[in-house]
């Protein structure tokens, strides 16, 4: 059995009849690697020209759009352990610029002034006044209305207040107890020490 003890390793076949000999061995090397090995052969050049430009351009658009798409899943950045105070306003910005914002559509354009005819001034005057009107009628009948509420309110009130004195008169707890009477002997009420 082959292998059992120490020493040289033995094949079991003949390293010769693969055609490997002693000499046929790569030399050993000394040193690391070089940095730029040379290269068997050499890249194919681009293709320079208007259609291979158009097409880096449109691919590179698409891949911009992509981006800002909102399935787009933008990177984490690594939560530092202690938060900055310049971080706080950094996000805000960020949010900012992330945000839908374009230049000239801001609330504060200046808008076109309206002009309106002095038919359309009178039109609008007459209606105005036809309301006011209409706001004075209902009002008195709004006002006639809230001063029969008010005295229905106070009749409601005068009845409570008599409920309220019988039902003082006729106090259960006030007329069962005297004041000075034990309720029970041995009342926790009058203890003045708490038990756990």
């Amino acid at each position: 059995m082959a292998g059992k003890g120490r020493g040289l390793a033995a094949f079991s076949f003949h390293v010769e009849s693969l055609g490997i000999t002693r000499g046929s061995m790569p030399e050993s090397r000394v040193g690391p690697n070089p940095l730029f090995p040379d290269v068997e052969f050499k890249p194919v050049p681009l293709k320079v020209g208007d259609d291979e430009d158009y097409m880096l351009a449109l691919k590179q658009e698409m891949r911009g759009t992509m981006r800002q798409l909102p399935h787009s899943i933008k990177p984490l950045k690594p939560k530092a352990d202690v938060e900055r105070y310049k971080e706080k306003y950094q996000r805000e910005r960020q949010k900012l610029l992330d945000g839908d914002w374009t230049p000239g559509t801001s609330s504060a354009a200046k808008k076109k002034p309206i002009k309106v005819s002095v038919k359309d001034k009178e039109q609008v005057l007459s209606q105005l006044d036809e309301l006011e009107k209409r706001d004075n009628v209902q009002s008195d009948e709004e006002k006639e209305a809230k001063k029969e509420k008010e005295g229905e309110e106070e009749e409601v009130e005068a009845e409570e207040l008599e409920d309220e004195e019988q039902e003082e008169e006729n106090d259960y707890i006030a007329s069962y107890f005297e004041d000075g009477d034990d309720f029970d002997a041995g009342s926790d009420d009058n203890m003045d020490e708490a038990t756990y």
